[in-house]
């Protein structure tokens, strides 16, 4: 009886295709379930973006006749990192959020100093986003907010000591959640342009990556992250 079921099947092409468009519409429903299932989740997190620009280097402040001072100290090096942060999950946030001796902070490296830092913007006055420099550590700027709701954040601009590439951190730990660099940057090696997320770079050669760079400017339409163009050391 079912060898000539399946016989019956296979000799009828309508029956076959129907079968087919019936398994592809579960195979699809099913992909679809687990999309929605993924996106659904619940899940908390804090996405930033970094631009740095060196606005005094050690050479300018060795040139004879400029002094530079900041709060009557002499500085070497002054740079500013303009950061862009925002609650990249889908929960809402709160000052709770974090673990009391986590809170979030921006950071440079402990010989460094956080000279001056400022909210330049907020996606909403709600979100009441503020900087202060830390009393205890030069290095390091207290972040605080009343609440963050899903894509809602703040640009903040730092000004400090550090022109070391990658110096400048957000640090901090979320109940349950995660802290995640979303820095692309795109800069230029020994002739070659290359992306880099951090620890890793993707070379790129031929001749469709030697026209215009305009073209990676999509990417911050398409997946929501900043381009960072640097120079080479």
């Amino acid at each position: 009886m079912i060898n000539e079921l399946t016989k019956w099947i296979t000799e009828n092409p309508v029956v076959t295709t129907w079968i087919t468009i019936i398994s592809l519409v579960g195979v699809v429903g099913t992909l679809i379930a687990l999309i929605l299932q993924i996106k659904d989740k619940k899940k908390k997190a804090i996405f930033y973006t970094l631009s740095t620009t060196v606005l005094v280097d050690n050479e300018v402040s060795k040139i004879e006749g400029i002094k530079i001072l900041f709060n009557d100290e002499p500085v070497s090096t002054v740079v500013i990192s303009g950061i862009k942060l925002w609650n990249g999950g889908n929960e809402i946030l709160e000052e709770n959020s974090f673990y009391p001796d986590h809170k979030l902070k921006i950071q440079v490296p402990e010989k460094e100093k956080i000279l001056a830092a400022m909210v330049i913007e907020e996606t909403e006055d709600t979100c009441n986003v503020e900087v202060q420099l830390s009393e205890q550590k030069a290095n390091e700027a207290e972040l605080s907010f009343y609440c963050l709701e899903p894509r809602q954040g703040a640009t903040i601009n730092v000004y400090h000591t550090s022109s070391e590439e990658g110096s400048i951190n957000i640090d901090g730990k979320i109940k349950g959640g995660k802290i995640a660099n979303k820095t692309i940057e795109v800069a230029m090696e020994d002739g070659e342009m290359y992306m880099s997320t951090g620890g890793h770079k993707i070379f790129f050669d031929g001749m469709i990556f030697n026209g215009p760079k305009q073209i990676i400017s999509v990417f911050n339409e398409i997946f929501g992250i900043s381009i960072v163009k640097t120079k080479k050391k």
